[in-house]
């Protein structure tokens, strides 16, 4: 009877043991996809926040395009990771995507999408960035560092 009681405990705490494993690492991977969701939903709101401000002062709106939201989303990760906010070399972007000019807004610490959009209306450059005519397309990332949200924005006329 003491060898089956034991051997019934000994299974229950291995099964125990594993799904704990299982749990931490289904967790881990919650955590990730939830920082993920969190970024494009950031970026989500950059993008439609930008449309709204151009609408408002009779703008096109600004179309998503692949070579410049990669460059967004890797100066993202770069600040993110220096913790610091900085501008990437657009001589790179502007060959790289094959665009006619190209200008970039960066803000670090904002806790939202509308509020990284507030912050550069209210700053002479961004705001310029911000509705300039000919930019038609664009590239948002946000990524966290540190507790803090790093957002970059890419402007480009094709």
């Amino acid at each position: 009877m003491r060898t089956v009681v034991l051997g019934a405990l000994v299974s229950l705490l291995f099964g125990l043991l594993m799904g704990g494993v299982g749990s931490a690492s289904q967790a881990a991977e919650t955590r990730a996809t939830s920082r993920s969701v969190a970024a494009r939903d950031y970026a989500q709101d950059v993008a439609v926040v930008t449309n709204q401000r151009r609408a408002a002062h009779q703008r096109t709106q600004l179309r998503q395009q692949a070579c410049l939201q990669r460059h967004a989303e890797l100066q993202a990760e770069r600040m993110a990771n220096r913790r610091q906010m900085f501008h990437q070399d657009l001589g790179v972007v502007l060959r790289r995507c094959g665009m006619r000019s190209v200008a970039e807004n960066v803000a670090a610490g904002f806790p939202d999408g509308r509020s990284a959009v507030w912050g550069w209306m209210h700053s002479a450059g961004h705001r310029r960035n911000i509705l300039t005519r000919s930019y038609r397309l664009t590239g948002v990332a946000a990524r966290k560092g540190g507790g803090r949200w790093y957002v970059a924005q890419v402007f480009g006329r094709s």
